[in-house]
């Protein structure tokens, strides 16, 4: 036996001449790390605490001997962190990761082993990840618990939430690691009843669900607590997400945008990954529902209408577990949820607005809200020079005067005036046309270079109150109601202006939303896609939230348009239509797409151009670079530079 003054007198100094020559990147401490962990367990542990001393976090077991990438390199943390019997389970394999979409960690990144208590309760990114245990499936349970183990940022823990009959799965786990805990909990019909009930239980900060067999990437806490350094008081983060196929191949990859409150009506865009502070959580009603997506529909709703500030962290860290067929990719309900989905929509929407209906679109899964339609004016404004053109299956017409007719024809809307604003000139069949219907023309002092926004400034003018929506001329109607879908969304206060699904003659996509950064400065993302439901996500068949619309078909408030200035005359052909939406977005409105708002757009009928303004583009580009960066409502990980690729999808 070593006398304990000796101890005293010579193991301090030995330490700190190891601290000193082997730091914790040196390759000979990792390699002699690795061969404690492996043959020296208990050696080990004991070094481990005399190394980094009462109250610092050592890093000597937290350097891994290899870092290929996230979620799939070999582990070599401490038995506490990692179970050694869950490293042979299957992984997503690093060829089938998409680079762009995931960060790939340096070689000898140091990571944090486990924190004491006291330490993870400090910080504000800790999240539980609650387990909801409701099958047999033995190495569906230990693929989870492996994800949870490997996080980057120790500060997380995972409560099991089992029945009696399924309390016997997760017992042998409980010694894993202490942050692992069971939650016993009987007739829970959903995982999100499981999610309220066992975060009376949670310790952390953020509280989310995280399915028997799903996995999160190994970053996700320490990304959470990245969003959260820079945004202290968000109730709510989300993440991207993508399916893991049984092959381990990543399966459909969900890119979100950031919070749209439109596009969480329509469908659950939250999903997965979905942090929720626990004090948030705690304060909200059950949900209703007894069917899984509908639930977590009704939480998630109730939870973004409570929170004080939403964020997205743009990267798939959410993978969910794909048996048979791959879920479908967007948030869409299955059948058996939708209604129950209405109804927790209508519930929700009920409150701010009792007349407003919810509808409930059996065919792709999602939903509508119709809103009421607005008690104020609603004047159709038209631009035009009265120019005419040969339009298949209809001849050569003058296009406006075929697009008023077609309004007429088919609009099912009541109330509502038509005013053409033409260039000094109007046919007798439409003066006839307009005073058969008690609709109007006022003539437009014609510039020597023609300006759009100046006119379009000019025609609105014209109108003293109400809905206005500006309209080429070079329309025909498809959808009866499509005056309603655009007059309804704009008589929203917080909406400043809305768009429509404009299709070309053939019936492909003229314009379903316009996006920045795409091809330079900003383009339709799903220019000449056919219309049949193929688009990516389903963004062109609800519903959602978009950075700007076409001019072309564009309704807003007059009071809106007067506030944020009209359109700006620096843009007279090019971006004016841009511009006006993003300042509508930056005086605090929301821009909104309705694919219920649907016609033909004959498009450049009304001016032939061959390309765009080059000094117009410049000004924008300087104007809006922040934004042209970044479109909030369109992910960096879609294709921005590729003028061959009608669909907008993620980056090969």
């Amino acid at each position: 036996m070593v006398p304990l003054v000796l101890k005293s007198a010579i193991f301090p100094p030995l330490l700190a001449a190891v601290r000193r020559l082997l730091p914790p990147q040196s390759p000979v401490r990792q390699k002699l790390n690795a061969l404690l962990i492996e043959r020296f367990p208990q050696l080990h542990s004991r070094l481990k605490r005399k190394l980094r001393g009462r109250d610092t976090v050592s890093t000597l077991d937290s350097t891994r001997t290899t870092w290929a990438g996230r979620m799939h390199a070999p582990s070599a943390l401490h038995p506490v962190l990692s179970d050694p019997d869950l490293l042979p389970l299957a992984r997503p394999k690093a060829e089938y990761l998409d680079p762009e979409s995931f960060h790939w960690a340096p070689t000898g990144e140091i990571l944090e082993p486990v924190v004491e208590m006291s330490q993870m309760r400090q910080s504000p990114a800790s999240v539980c990840f609650v387990v909801p245990v409701r099958s047999k499936d033995m190495a569906a349970l230990e693929r989870t618990l492996q994800s949870a183990l490997r996080q980057t940022d120790p500060c997380w823990e995972l409560l099991f939430g089992c029945d009696e009959e399924h309390a016997s799965l997760v017992s042998g786990w409980l010694e894993t690691d202490w942050r692992v805990r069971r939650v016993e909990l009987e007739g829970m019909p959903t995982e999100s009843h499981w999610l309220k009930a066992a975060a009376k239980e949670a310790t952390t900060v953020f509280v989310g669900l995280l399915s028997q067999g799903d996995m999160v990437d190994d970053d996700l806490v320490k990304m959470l607590g990245d969003k959260l350094r820079n945004a202290p008081d968000l109730d709510l983060v989300y993440t991207d997400e993508a399916s893991r196929l049984q092959n381990d191949k990543v399966g459909r990859q969900f890119y979100k945008p950031d919070w749209s409150p439109e596009h969480q009506q329509s469908v659950n865009m939250l999903g997965r990954f979905t942090a929720i502070r626990k004090k948030l959580l705690l304060s909200l009603s059950e949900p209703r529902g007894r069917e899984d997506a509908a639930a977590e529909y009704e939480l998630a709703l109730a939870a973004a209408a409570n929170a004080t500030s939403i964020a997205h962290i743009d990267d798939l860290l959410y993978f969910r577990s794909a048996s048979g067929a791959e879920p479908a990719l967007g948030g869409f309900f299955p059948p058996a949820a939708l209604e129950e989905a209405r109804m927790a929509l209508e519930r929700q929407v009920h409150r701010d607005c009792p007349a407003a209906k919810i509808e409930a679109v059996a065919d792709k899964g999602s939903l509508r809200v119709v809103w009421p339609e607005p008690t104020t004016p609603v004047t159709l404004v038209i631009l035009t020079g009265m120019y005419e053109r040969e339009v298949p299956e209809h001849g050569k017409i003058v296009l406006a005067t075929h697009f008023v007719q077609s309004i007429i024809s088919k609009s099912t809307c009541a109330n509502y005036k038509i005013l053409v604003v033409d260039d000094g000139f109007v046919p007798e069949e439409m003066k006839a046309l307009l005073a058969a219907h008690g609709h109007s023309s006022v003539s437009y002092p014609k510039q020597k270079t023609f300006s759009f926004a100046d006119k379009a400034n000019f025609a609105t003018a014209q109108v003293h109150e109400g809905i206005v929506i500006l309209l080429n001329d070079d329309l025909e109607v498809i959808a009866p109601d499509w005056i309603q879908a655009l007059a309804s969304q704009a008589a929203r206060p917080a909406v400043g202006a809305v768009g429509g699904k404009l299709l070309f003659p053939d019936g492909s996509l003229q314009h379903a939303g316009i996006a920045l950064g795409f091809h330079g400065s900003a383009g339709h993302v799903f220019h000449r896609a056919p219309d049949d439901g193929s688009d990516y996500a389903g963004f062109a068949a609800i519903d959602r939230n978009y950075s700007a619309v076409t001019g072309a078909v564009m309704a807003y408030r007059k009071e809106v348009f007067d506030e944020v200035g009209g359109f700006d005359l620096q843009f007279s052909t090019d971006y004016n239509d841009l511009d006006f939406c993003l300042k509508c977005i930056e005086a605090g409105y929301r821009v909104v797409y309705t694919p219920a708002a649907k016609l033909y757009h004959f498009h450049n009928s009304s001016l032939e151009r061959a390309h765009d303004n080059l000094q117009e583009k410049k000004i924008f580009l300087q104007k809006w670079s922040h934004l042209v960066a970044r479109d909030p409502y369109f992910s960096k990980h879609f294709q921005k530079d590729s003028h061959d690729r009608p669909l907008l999808e993620p980056r090969p």
